[in-house]
């Protein structure tokens, strides 16, 4: 017996429940909110994408695809200068932080609230991290070879801190909103690119 057709746009809808898990936080959202945002029924929610774990893994999928590689990975691998592409970056973090709608991180949002109390959901968030971190380390490993950083850095360490920082001012910058505060991180995480 064939199903009824789907009468729903699939992106839509994890568009919908992103917006909730990144407002909300993974705990924060239940299956109630989902119906309510996507307009989907608890059963049409659960068939089509499975109980609020599997949704949620779907969600960061997704967010990685229309957020962190357009905005992360595309910015770091565009063309010209590797050292202006992560600088570029920098600026970009220091205008989301200042937009009225700013929400942080989707990923560094549910791992500081859930990787300590849910194993699983660290084991989704984690490759996110792990690839924000790559990016990172390609982009600095171009500047290096590009004579745009100073030969001695060490690209790996320095991806690493200015994931962190990143991170740091994504989840502080939900609340502490002033400029010049998020201006001083962008600016200490650009002078990483010239420590020796």
């Amino acid at each position: 017996m064939v199903g009824r057709p789907r009468t729903f746009d699939t992106d839509d809808v994890l568009d919908r429940a992103m917006a909730l898990f990144w407002r909300k936080g993974y705990a924060g959202t239940g299956i109630s909110d989902l119906e309510e945002a996507t307009g989907l029924g608890r059963q049409s929610l659960y068939g089509a994408f499975g109980d609020k774990r599997q949704l949620f893994e779907q969600v960061v999928e997704r967010y990685a695809a229309t957020v962190l590689r357009p905005y992360l990975r595309d910015v770091l691998e565009a063309p010209g200068s590797p050292r202006a592409n992560l600088e570029r970056l920098f600026e970009h973090w220091q205008e989301a932080v200042a937009s009225p709608n700013f929400n942080g991180c989707l990923v560094g949002n549910c791992v500081a609230e859930m990787s300590a109390r849910d194993p699983e959901i660290a084991d989704i968030l984690g490759p996110q991290l792990e690839q924000m971190e790559l990016w990172l380390f390609q982009a600095i490993a171009r500047a290096r070879a590009a004579g745009e950083v100073s030969a001695a850095l060490d690209p790996k360490a320095v991806a690493r801190a200015i994931l962190a920082l990143s991170q740091g001012v994504s989840v502080v910058g939900r609340v502490h909103r002033d400029r010049s505060f998020v201006r001083a991180v962008v600016q200490n995480a650009a002078r990483l690119l010239d420590a020796p």
